[in-house]
C-alpha cells in the first residue's frame, strides 16, 4: 500500500518591497517626479520590479498632496506591504514683470503729456507667460499732480507681481499774449472801462483758456492835457498760476480850456448874472449853486469859481461879487390909531450901510397923490377912517436902496354918531321913569348921565327913574365911544311937571267938636301956594268968606264976624295957578253945613 506522503505547499508569505524613495515638494503639478520602479523580493517568486501608482491629489495645484504607492502581489496572491512617498505641491513662487528700459519715471508739463498705458509681460513657474494692462491713481492735487501707474499680476495661486511708475504733472511754462492795441481818445471822460476783451490772442501749453484780468490801476505818465499816456495793464494766468502780463497805451489827446469871467459889485438883495467867457464852448460849471447866465441873490461878498471841463481837461476861473450894505429901513409913529382926522408925526430910524450915507427917503402913504420927501421927521393928516399902509424908502450914497412896507399901520376910525329918544319927554311927578333908546351908529361903549345928581349908566337902552320934583328940565346926556375911544354926545331934556292933585269936600260940621269944623280945599301937588283965592257965597250972591291963604278954610261965619251961618248950602269958587305951566285955573261948587 502505497504509502503516501501529503505534502502541501502553501506559499503565504507576502513579497517584500524596496524602500520607498524620500517625500518631496514641487510648485507646480508639471513639477511631480516621473515614476520609478520598487524592487521587490518574494520567498517563492524570483525577484522582480514594480510599477507605483499615484493617488487622487488632495488639495489643489496651489496647495495639494499626492501619495505614490507601490505594493505587490506575488503568486499566490500574497499582498506585500505598500511602500508610499508623499509629494507635495506648494506654489510661492511670485510672477516675474518685465519693466521695459524706456518706461521709467517720468515728468510732463500738462495732463495731455501723460505717455499712453502699455500693457507688460509676465511670467511665472506655474502659469506660463501672458500680458497685463497697468492702472493709474492720482494724488488729487493739482500743479503737480503725481500719477502712479501700477502693473500687477497675480498667478493663479494668489502670488503676486508689482510693477510701477511715477508721473508728476506740473505745467511749469507761462501763458502767451500780445499787448492790445494802443488807442487814442479825446478826452479822459472817453477813455474806456477795462475791458479783458481787448486782449485777443492769450494761449497756454496746458490750459485751454487762459484767464484775462485787470492788474491794479491805470498809470499816467503824468503829461496831463498835454499827450497824455495811460498804461493799462493786463494779467494772463494760466489753471497753474502761471502768468504773464500784457499792456495797452491810451493816448488822451484833450487839451486845457480858457476861460475867464470879470468881478462885480452890487447892493445887497440885488440880482446878478455870471457869464463866462468860453471860446471853446466847453461844458462848464460854477460852485456855490450858480449856473451860467441865471440871475441869482447873492447873501454876501462870495468868490465864485466857474470850472471848464474839456474832455476832462480843467480849467477853473474865479470872479468876487462884492456886496454893498444897503440901507437899514425902520421908522416909528407917535400914533398908530386914533379918530378922524388923526394928524401922525413918522420919525425915520434909517441909517446907511458902513460905507455910504442916507442920500434921499421917500415916503408914500395909501391914499396920498403925492410921495412926501425927507430924511427927517415928517407929518401927514390922515382925514378919513381906514387903514392905511405907510412904506419909507432911502437910497445911500452909494446908490443902494431899500424899502420898507408895514402894511395896515396906521387905524384911523370915524366918529361914531351919537343919539337917543325918550319914552316921554315930559312926565308927571306921579311917574317920573323914563326909557331912552339907544339910536347911536359906529359905537360900542355907552356912557349916561341923567342930569339929577344920580350915577349914571353904561347900559345900552337905560330906564332911570327921576326925582318926583317939578324942575325947569333935566339935561339927559350920552356919549357913545367907538372901539377905539372916539366919541360923540347927544342930548335932550327931560321935564318933570307937578301933577294938580287937589280935593274940595261938600259937607263940614263947623259944631265945634274935634272934627270937620273947617271947609277948605285939600292940595296935594301942582298949585303955587302963592297965587290962591277962594270965596264962599250965600244963596243971594254974597260973598260971605274970602281967603289968598289955601292953609286958611272956611270954619262957618259970616265974613263980617256976625256968627255962625245957618244950615245949607253954600257955593265956593277958588281961583289958583298951577306950578307946571302957569296956568290959573277957576273952579266952583256947593258945600253943605250941617250941624
Amino acid at each position: 500500500i502505497p504509502v503516501t506522503q501529503i505534502i502541501t505547499v502553501n506559499d503565504n508569505i507576502a513579497p517584500l518591497m524596496a524602500v520607498a524613495p524620500v517625500g518631496v515638494t514641487v510648485q507646480c503639478i508639471g513639477d511631480v517626479p516621473a515614476m520609478t520602479n520598487l524592487g521587490y523580493t518574494d520567498n517563492c517568486d524570483a525577484a522582480g520590479t514594480v510599477t507605483g501608482t499615484d493617488g487622487a491629489l488632495v488639495g489643489n495645484n496651489c496647495g495639494g498632496t499626492i501619495t505614490r504607492t507601490w505594493t505587490w502581489t506575488d503568486a499566490c496572491g500574497n499582498v506585500s506591504i505598500p511602500v508610499t512617498q508623499i509629494i507635495t505641491i506648494n506654489d510661492n513662487i511670485a510672477p516675474l514683470l518685465a519693466l521695459p528700459l524706456n518706461v521709467t519715471n517720468v515728468a510732463v508739463q500738462c495732463s495731455a503729456d501723460i505717455p499712453a498705458m502699455i500693457d507688460l509681460t509676465w511670467t511665472d513657474n506655474c502659469d506660463g507667460t501672458g500680458v497685463v494692462t497697468g492702472s493709474d491713481n492720482s494724488d488729487g492735487l493739482s500743479c503737480p499732480e503725481t500719477i502712479t501707474r501700477t502693473w500687477t499680476y497675480t498667478d493663479a495661486c494668489g502670488n503676486n507681481a508689482t510693477v510701477s511708475q511715477t508721473i508728476i504733472v506740473d505745467d511749469t511754462m507761462d501763458p502767451t499774449a500780445s499787448n492790445p492795441t494802443a488807442i487814442s481818445v479825446p478826452g479822459s471822460m472817453d477813455v474806456p472801462a477795462p475791458d479783458v476783451a481787448v486782449v485777443t490772442d492769450e494761449a497756454d501749453n496746458c490750459t485751454l483758456n487762459p484767464i484775462v484780468t485787470i492788474e491794479g490801476a491805470d498809470v499816467s505818465d503824468g503829461n496831463v492835457c498835454n499827450g497824455e499816456i495811460i498804461t493799462r495793464t493786463y494779467r494772463v494766468t494760466d489753471d497753474c498760476g502761471n502768468f504773464i502780463l500784457v499792456t495797452q497805451q491810451i493816448t488822451i489827446e484833450a487839451t486845457y480850456p480858457p476861460i475867464s469871467i470879470d468881478d462885480q459889485v452890487i447892493c445887497e438883495g440885488s440880482s446878478t448874472t455870471l457869464t463866462a467867457v468860453n471860446p471853446m464852448n466847453v461844458p462848464i460849471s460854477w460852485d456855490n449853486g450858480v449856473q451860467d447866465g441865471v440871475s441869482f441873490t447873492p447873501t454876501q461878498t462870495t468868490l465864485y469859481t466857474v470850472t471848464a471841463d474839456n474832455l476832462g481837461c480843467i480849467s477853473t476861473a474865479s470872479a468876487t461879487v462884492t456886496l454893498e450894505e444897503i440901507p437899514m429901513v425902520d421908522f416909528t409913529a407917535d400914533t398908530l390909531s386914533g379918530c378922524e382926522p388923526l394928524t401922525v408925526v413918522f420919525t425915520n430910524l434909517s441909517v446907511a450901510g458902513a460905507s455910504g450915507s442916507l442920500e434921499a427917503c421917500i415916503w408914500d402913504i395909501e391914499g396920498a397923490s403925492n410921495s412926501i420927501s425927507g430924511c427927517g421927521d415928517v407929518s401927514y393928516t390922515f382925514g378919513s377912517e381906514g387903514l392905511y399902509d405907510v412904506t419909507l424908502t432911502t437910497i445911500s450914497s452909494t446908490g443902494c436902496s431899500n424899502t420898507l412896507t408895514l402894511f395896515d399901520y396906521i387905524y384911523v376910525e370915524d366918529l361914531p354918531v351919537a343919539s337917543f329918544t325918550l319914552s316921554d319927554g315930559v312926565v308927571s311927578t306921579l311917574d317920573t321913569e323914563v326909557d331912552f333908546t339907544n339910536t347911536s351908529s359906529g359905537a360900542d361903549n355907552y356912557q349916561w348921565t341923567f342930569g339929577d345928581g344920580t350915577i349914571g349908566s353904561t347900559d345900552v337902552d337905560p330906564s332911570h327913574i327921576f326925582p318926583d320934583i317939578e324942575t325947569n328940565g333935566y339935561s339927559v346926556e350920552l356919549i357913545a365911544y367907538s372901539q377905539n375911544g372916539c366919541s360923540d354926545t347927544a342930548r335932550l331934556i327931560v321935564l318933570v311937571e307937578e301933577e294938580l292933585i287937589f280935593y274940595v269936600p261938600n259937607t263940614f260940621t263947623p259944631d265945634g267938636d274935634a272934627f270937620n269944623n273947617i271947609f277948605q280945599p285939600v292940595f296935594t301937588s301942582g298949585f303955587d301956594p302963592f297965587d290962591f283965592n277962594m270965596l264962599i257965597f250965600n244963596r243971594w250972591g254974597e260973598v260971605i268968606f274970602e281967603t289968598n291963604d289955601a292953609t286958611v278954610g272956611w270954619d262957618g261965619t259970616y265974613l263980617s264976624g256976625q256968627g255962625l251961618v245957618q244950615d245949607g248950602t253954600y257955593t265956593w269958587r277958588i281961583e289958583f295957578k298951577q306950578t307946571k305951566n302957569d296956568k290959573r285955573l277957576m273952579k266952583t261948587g256947593h258945600v253943605s253945613i250941617l250941624r
